[in-house]
């Protein structure tokens, strides 16, 4: 799974390296991202050119009514079950997205403690996840409220002695594809959304901050003894 995330830039940065239009919000990086939290997401508008916007990260169905509490939020979605399932099946044609990531962290048990270990992508300090977006409301006046979730695929071998699961890591050149408007097959969205080979990422283990989703700053990202 992808329970918290590193977002080391900003919207300039954002905009550079996914080539997308300006837009007027304000955010920090941050090194602890977390489900519930207001995240950049890019998008692709109407008139084909991206946006960098800001979504609640816990997916929202379509049917819950504006100001309603979802008792479903999932912050994960299977890339082999996006088909089956119908919360996501229509979002896989419609309404993909990237969500910009510098990296993320899973835990290693150890003893009675579980401790985090951070995964990033070699020589790319922004790279995109797969995710999936969706908004509910924007009608007769009320307020739109857009919401995202990443999509996880087979761990590669660095990941997998951690987690059964890891971030669906789009490599560069399968961006457009993965963001555009054309409808893809279920073996295109496979080949899409298949692990990034170990080789091209790193890992280190990091220290216990990173527990608790207050904790923010790059100390989280430091290094610390094996």
């Amino acid at each position: 799974m992808c329970g918290r995330y590193v977002v080391a830039g900003n919207v300039h940065e954002f905009s550079e390296r996914f080539q997308a239009r300006q837009v007027r919000f304000r955010f920090e990086p941050t090194w602890n991202a977390a489900p519930s939290q207001d995240l950049p997401v890019i998008v692709e508008a109407e008139d084909g050119a991206r946006e960098v916007r800001v979504m609640r990260w816990g997916l929202r169905p379509r049917w819950t009514k504006p100001g309603e509490r979802s008792s479903v939020a999932p912050i994960n979605a299977r890339a082999e079950t996006l088909f089956e399932k119908p919360m996501f099946r229509p979002l896989v044609r419609r309404r993909r997205c990237l969500v910009p990531a510098s990296g993320f962290y899973e835990w290693k048990r150890e003893g009675s403690r579980k401790h985090p270990v951070y995964f990033a992508v070699r020589d790319e300090p922004l790279f995109a996840f797969a995710g999936l977006w969706d908004e509910v409301g924007g009608e007769a006046g009320e307020e739109s409220a857009a919401s995202y979730t990443i999509i996880t695929t087979q761990p590669n071998d660095l990941v997998a002695p951690l987690h059964n699961r890891m971030p669906a890591i789009l490599r560069p050149e399968h961006e457009d594809v993965w963001l555009g408007s054309e409808d893809l097959d279920p073996e295109e969205v496979r080949h899409l959304l298949a692990p990034v080979p170990a080789g091209t990422m790193e890992a280190r283990p990091v220290g216990l901050g990173v527990n608790r989703p207050g904790n923010n700053g790059p100390e989280l990202i430091a290094a610390v003894g094996s």
